[in-house]
């Protein structure tokens, strides 16, 4: 019998706002995590214990001071080898938050999020600290209710990745990263091309022109990797950000359809409607009367 892995969406976890598709904690992982994908981004700092994670198959070693960072949809399970549990720094977050709170085509952005590149890195003792104050801060930001809180955790987790990042590429210029990742790795560019486009007019021709791929195998693609089709995937993603305009701004929902892409109000109430079991308005009401 195929075992098919979870799926796993930001809206699935209760204690994330509604308007601030961000959470950072310390998990604790006694044996194993079992196999899921899910349609956020996720990094991960090891504090305490060993084991490993299988991510798209392939296994990687975790111990202190391992930082891994997976993107969405990517298969991912971990399992604890040592007799303390594997305690780790976590952080989930939407793509929408990381593409909103930096430079449109940003550098290091692109260089961040391509696809063929090992997942994780081993940070030293020297290089550890810092990484792990960084984390650290993170979780107090988020925990606190300072002014600006949520203008502030968007840089500190971009500093977070950006020394992530000049770390996988110092070893990768060195030979020391070979690329575990898994080639074949068309897919991730139409899909992030999809997360920064949804407001467009988007279609799966229009995708197979431009990427240069036929369109049945695209479609193939997209449902393989993302574990949806793609009118579902780009729904999906329409709709998370109409959530958050709905509970944090009081713009109309006839603007806020416009706004995520959607060029009928009716196709975007039905479909709302299918994903949330409730209308735009009753899904507004509902999550104010909440704050």
């Amino acid at each position: 019998m195929t075992v098919f892995p979870v799926n796993k969406n930001l809206s699935d976890y209760e204690m994330i706002e509604r308007d601030f598709p961000f959470y950072v904690s310390i998990n604790e992982i006694r044996r194993f995590f079992p196999a899921h994908r899910h349609d956020f981004l996720e990094c991960s700092l090891v504090i305490e214990g060993e084991g490993y994670e299988k991510i798209n198959g392939v296994n990687h070693p975790m111990s202190r001071g391992t930082f891994t960072l997976l993107l969405p949809f990517q298969i991912h399970e971990i399992v604890t080898t040592s007799q303390q549990p594997l305690r780790l720094f976590n952080c989930m977050f939407a793509m929408e938050l990381l593409i909103a709170s930096s430079k449109v085509e940003s550098s290091h952005l692109r260089s961040l999020l391509m696809e063929n590149q090992q997942p994780y890195i081993q940070f030293g003792p020297e290089e550890l600290g810092p990484q792990e104050q960084l984390f650290a801060e993170l979780l107090r930001e988020y925990a606190g209710e300072q002014p600006y809180r949520k203008e502030m955790l968007p840089l500190r987790l971009h500093e977070l990745l950006i020394r992530f990042q000049r770390k996988r590429l110092a070893l990768a210029k060195e030979g020391n990263a070979a690329d575990q990742a898994g080639r074949g790795g068309f897919v991730w560019p139409i899909l992030e091309y999809i997360h920064y486009n949804y407001r467009e007019d988007l279609s799966l021709s229009e995708l197979s022109g431009r990427f240069d791929i036929h369109p049945t195998r695209l479609s193939v693609e997209i449902k393989k990797h993302a574990g949806i089709n793609f009118l579902h995937l780009l729904h999906h993603i329409r709709i998370r950000h109409a959530c958050s305009l709905l509970v944090a701004t009081d713009m109309s929902i006839l603007d806020i359809a416009m706004e995520v892409g959607f060029r009928s109000y009716k196709v975007f109430a039905r479909t709302f409607r299918e994903n949330k079991g409730k209308t735009p308005g009753e899904y507004r009401r509902e999550h104010m009367q909440a704050y």
